[in-house]
């Protein structure tokens, strides 16, 4: 007996067997993005997308974890608190967003690396948000500004100062940030999405930049796989340089003086580093303050997220400068 489906039952169809290429395709790319360095190999054995540092165990009994705590009503507005359990101060607050193209990913696959910047003296919150195409642009935006409000709420119950806020993320993750950041410090931006910040700029104490995308005019050349996949499924366009507000989605556009100070990075494999470049162009004419970890020239060939794979020697030298900024920034 053959199964017919009505026109509204196609469709549903078409948009789920979408969704689930998109995934595919994500979890693949994150499988395969992050190459090994062939002198860290030799120092530290074993390397892979989200490989924890050799001491997870250590830092496990050190960090408390709290587990999905709803920031928001939108779907997907959980996040988890991560903070060292022996503390008698105030900790700096870090509020981490995941990548995944804007259609996959969750915090979970961030524990560890949250867990790591914790254990260094940081209350650290690893939020969830709505995908695409269920939920589309400025969502996951607006939502990383109701985790803020929250934090700004409750983060003191966990240790947090919120007058020494940064905020993260890597690759579409960072891409957020990086427009939270300017959200917060360029009221014309605020204005214009109707956000009304849920800190004030002066206790953003720095943004935590990681294999993004910030100019979505030259993204396309970078050849980053279905990147038109990803920003048409987040934008709901069919070419999203044409969607009404791709202007907005361009961190390089909305830079003022007033922008955090910026620590960023991209291995030299990654398709996205000259969108870091860029936004580092953009960021110095401004006058902003910029630490970058580049690897440019180096012949490493560092894949996307390289940073997360923790047992080599570039993955932990990356984090230990990531610490050293937040270190100089928690305390200007």
């Amino acid at each position: 007996m053959k199964i017919r489906f009505l026109p509204q039952k196609r469709k549903k169809w078409r948009v789920l067997l979408c969704t689930l290429f998109v995934i595919f395709t994500i979890v693949s790319t994150e499988q395969i993005a992050t190459s090994v360095n062939v002198s860290a190999s030799d120092q530290i054995r074993g390397s892979a997308v989200f490989s924890p540092l050799p001491n997870m165990e250590a830092i496990e009994k050190e960090v408390h974890v709290i587990k999905d705590l709803a920031y928001g009503k939108t779907k997907n507005s959980l996040l988890d608190i991560y903070h060292p359990i022996h503390t008698t101060e105030p900790l700096p607050v870090i509020l981490w967003i995941h990548g995944g193209g804007y259609v996959s990913g969750s915090k979970d696959s961030r524990q560890n690396y949250g867990m790591a910047l914790a254990n260094a003296g940081y209350v650290v919150a690893n939020i969830d948000y709505a995908l695409a195409p269920d939920q589309l642009y400025p969502g996951p935006v607006l939502q990383a500004n109701a985790a803020l409000e929250f934090l700004a709420l409750h983060a003191k119950e966990y240790g947090g100062d919120m007058s020494r806020i940064f905020i993260g993320g890597d690759s579409a993750g960072s891409q957020i940030a990086s427009q939270i950041a300017a959200v917060i410090s360029n009221k014309t931006l605020a204005k214009a999405m109707d956000i009304q910040p849920a800190i004030q700029s002066q206790y953003l104490q720095g943004a935590l930049l990681m294999c993004g995308l910030y100019n979505m005019e030259t993204v396309r050349a970078t050849g980053f796989p279905n990147i038109d996949l990803f920003l048409n499924t987040y934008t709901g366009s069919d070419q999203f340089e044409s969607f009404s507000r791709i202007h907005e989605l361009s961190t390089v556009n909305q830079i003022t003086p007033d922008y955090p100070p910026v620590f960023i990075t991209v291995g030299d494999g990654d398709p996205f580093s000259s969108q870091a470049q860029e936004l580092v162009q953009a960021l110095e004419s401004e006058n902003v303050a910029v630490d970058s970890v580049f690897f440019e020239g180096s012949g490493k060939g560092l894949k996307h997220e390289y940073q997360y794979a923790l047992d080599t020697v570039d993955g932990q030298e990356t984090l230990e400068k990531t610490l050293n900024f937040l270190f100089a920034n928690s305390n200007r």
